[in-house]
């Protein structure tokens, strides 16, 4: 009893090349196969029967489609298990295609390299330029087929490119290919355009093009004379007519006195305003199917190459291993040009070992690898030869992917914001494309199916803020949205951007308010020093004594605690070490118990770090600078709230240690603060420990995300510089 997994009677399908996946229930044995017959509604005959190996009960078959209703029946070896399948094929003929071309130098021999082992009776049985065109043909199909079902697979509809036709041979069957004369062979097929350059074979094989030369001066030049030969040869390859390209070429050689393959390259390149074109060379080809029926065979022929032919990469040990690097790498560059980076699977050579478990329920021993993978092949094998999310994401919004019930889907980016109207808080990101996945530092966030995806999700605060506890670096929220675009929201940033720091279990807030400049950088130090924290001892010491420190500008402060520590308010170092701060007008203040600071202003320039700071005690006393220059200075008193005090300071050191946020922290006067607040990680400003605390070498603008983990370093006092109380001159009182 046959069982598919991937197909159902009466589907419409696109494209030309359909895989099949399913089981035997009733045949256990191994060594079995599946025949698959195609006819049309009247009983004739639209494609030669092909057989697929079935491997205790699992198989996998490609079908070839003939425009209109297709009826496709399987069937055990021995007659005693069948099925049928009704199949609309429906050519998307508005769709463009991918299109094939073969680039051959204009003194081009027209052949390609073959080992003795593949030649057999007829020379050219693997190597002329017709036999090279039919395995182009075929590897075609074969990529069409195995996106298209990775495409069903992931929830976004069986869907592919298109494959240009004309009317000619029928080289997809063994039984057209044999026989070329005959009318039988003629029908549409699929174009493979033979393009011509001005390059003679010697120049294309020139060592300094080879892109596995190490030493090539051009080792990116066959992209370029391939293009420039498509540009020449004229339609449909023009820059207007953006075509998207699979490029092979055919004078690729082994040259076994410099151990090099010659005149070829892999290279992918996606142009939204011109040529899009991945190309790769010929010298893997013998290894090829030509048609269908040979697809099993060349996909377990264990038969080793030889010496004749490069060992591509070192992973071509037996043929079946040449087929999977040959195809799979060129669908790989032919990613490229469909504007996929390199991400995961197929995009990262994921179909070097397990190309042949897209099409087959049984694979051949790797002579590379030394071993033999498990079989069957199932549904349930994990291997790396599929397409990323994110890769079928940017095809799926190509034209060449579209299916006539899409809908025109919005280009913009997702959004964050915080909802603080709800408790607990919640942070909401929005996407009118809609949200494909969702991942916290790597992780995977529960979102709705990609085959219905939502256009919101809603993250709980307090779950945010307890995860961000036991990180050791900054969360990140990774959206990648229904239209192939990803955007990264710093999840501390997002959260530190409030003008609140909830207490969670305690019902208390505590109040920001800061001056800072328009915009930060990677590169920036956040940080939080709050005026007591936890000594040694497990107690609580509180601040005595700040040390404000102003230059030219604002190089921030230090303040000192009871316990013999101190805790600057901008950047720290590895194990306490903290780099000196500047400040040729600082001026340190102390705070007698039972005295609060009232006030603090900060002085700032429009788009400049800040240029001066100033502290207010409740008992009148105020020291530091602000630098006033003119007109243009700005001074912000920064005062609590009613019924609120100053509990601490927050805010970020840019670039040389100046500030460029400086804020005050509050919390309500009439409500006793917990001492688990002063262990918070958000609440304080923690070294390295010889742990980077995220990224701070290249300089461009970001959100910042807050704080790490660390510990606190102790700091000795240096010499008080000014004890005094006396207001500076150029501070005005507010």
């Amino acid at each position: 009893m046959f069982k598919l997994h991937n197909i159902n009677d009466n589907e419409d399908i696109y494209q030309r090349c359909l895989l099949i996946t399913g089981q035997c229930e009733g045949s256990n044995r191994q060594d079995t196969f599946v025949q698959v017959d195609t006819t049309n509604e009247s009983g004739i005959e639209t494609f030669p029967s092909h057989h697929w190996p079935l491997c205790k009960g699992w198989f996998k078959c490609l079908v070839l489609l003939t425009p209109g209703k297709n009826i496709v029946k399987l069937s055990t070896d021995d007659g005693k298990h069948t099925t049928e399948l009704s199949l609309t094929h429906i050519p998307l003929t508005n769709a463009p295609p991918l299109h094939l071309a073969i680039m051959v130098a204009k003194d081009s021999p027209l052949l390609v390299d073959c080992p003795p082992n593949k030649l057999g009776f007829i020379f050219s049985a693997h190597s002329d330029l017709s036999a090279v065109v039919a395995k182009m043909r075929m590897a075609a199909c074969m990529w069409q087929a195995l996106t298209a079902e990775e495409m069903r697979a992931a929830g976004l509809g069986r869907r592919a490119f298109r494959l240009e036709d004309e009317w000619g041979s029928n080289t997809l069957s063994e039984r057209g290919f044999r026989s070329p004369q005959s009318n039988k062979a003629m029908g549409s097929t699929i174009k493979v355009h033979i393009v011509r350059t001005e390059k003679t074979v010697a120049e294309l094989r020139d060592a300094n093009i080879a892109q596995q030369n190490e030493k090539g001066r051009d080792r990116d030049g066959l992209h370029r004379i391939f293009s420039n030969a498509l540009k020449a040869h004229g339609a449909p390859f023009q820059s207007h007519c953006r075509p998207v390209v699979a490029g092979l070429i055919l004078d690729s050689a082994f040259d076994q006195q410099q151990n090099m393959i010659l005149g070829h390259a892999a290279l992918g390149a996606h142009n939204p305003d011109g040529l899009s074109l991945g190309i790769f060379g010929s010298h893997l080809t013998y290894s090829w199917p030509r048609f269908l029926e040979e697809v099993p065979a060349c996909l377990l022929d264990t038969t080793l190459p030889g010496d004749t032919v490069g060992n591509d990469n070192g992973e071509c040990a037996t043929n079946w291993e040449a087929c999977a690097i040959g195809q799979g790498a060129f669908l790989h560059e032919v990613g490229h040009a469909f504007s996929a980076p390199h991400t995961t699977g197929i995009m990262a050579r994921g179909y070097s070992r397990d190309w042949t478990k897209c099409f087959l329920s049984i694979v051949a021993y790797s002579e590379h690898l030394k071993r033999k993978d498990e079989i069957p092949i199932t549904n349930q094998t994990s291997h790396l030869c599929h397409w990323d999310l994110e890769d079928m994401l940017r095809f799926f919004n190509l034209p060449h992917f579209q299916l006539p019930s899409d809908t025109p889907r919005s280009s913009a980016c997702p959004t964050a914001i915080l909802d603080d109207d709800t408790d607990p808080g919640r942070l909401i990101v929005r996407c009118e494309a809609g949200i494909a996945s969702a991942k916290l530092n790597g992780d995977d966030v529960e979102t709705a199916p990609i085959s219905n995806p939502t256009k919101e999700l809603a993250l709980d605060v307090n779950e945010l803020e307890q995860k961000m506890k036991y990180k050791k670096k900054p969360l990140e929220l990774r959206i990648l949205s229904m239209n192939g675009k990803h955007t990264n929201f710093p999840v501390w940033s997002l959260l530190s951007s409030r003008t609140y720091i909830p207490i969670h279990g305690t019902g208390i807030r505590l109040l920001k308010k800061g001056v800072s400049r328009p915009e930060t950088y990677d590169n920036d130090w956040p940080w939080v020093v709050m005026l007591k924290k936890r000594n040694r001892k497990g107690s609580m010491s509180r601040a005595y004594k700040i040390d404000v420190r102003v230059g030219c500008a604002l190089d921030g402060a230090e303040v000192y605690f009871e316990d013999g520590t101190k805790i600057p308010c901008g950047p720290r170092g590895e194990h306490g070490a903290d780099p000196d701060m500047g400040g040729h007008q600082a001026r340190k203040i102390k705070i007698p118990r039972n005295v609060e600071i009232a006030k603090v202003l900060v002085a700032h320039h429009e788009g400049s770090t800040l240029s001066g700071l100033r502290l207010v005690l409740s008992n009148g006393k105020a020291i530091g600078a602000l630098n006033k220059n003119g007109s243009n200075s700005t001074i912000t008193p920064l005062v609590p709230d009613d019924g609120h005090k100053i509990v601490g300071f927050y805010g970020n050191s840019g670039e040389f240690g100046l500030c460029s946020e400086f804020g005050i922290i509050t919390a309500p006067r009439d409500v006793e603060i917990p001492d688990s607040v002063y262990d918070m990680p958000e609440l304080q400003n923690l070294p390295k420990n010889g742990n980077e605390r995220g990224h701070r070498s290249k300089k461009r603008k970001v959100s910042r995300s807050n704080y790490d983990s660390g510990t606190e370093g102790n700091g000795s006092s240096s010499e008080d510089r000014d004890e005094g109380y006396d207001c500076e001159s150029d501070a005005d009182e507010f």
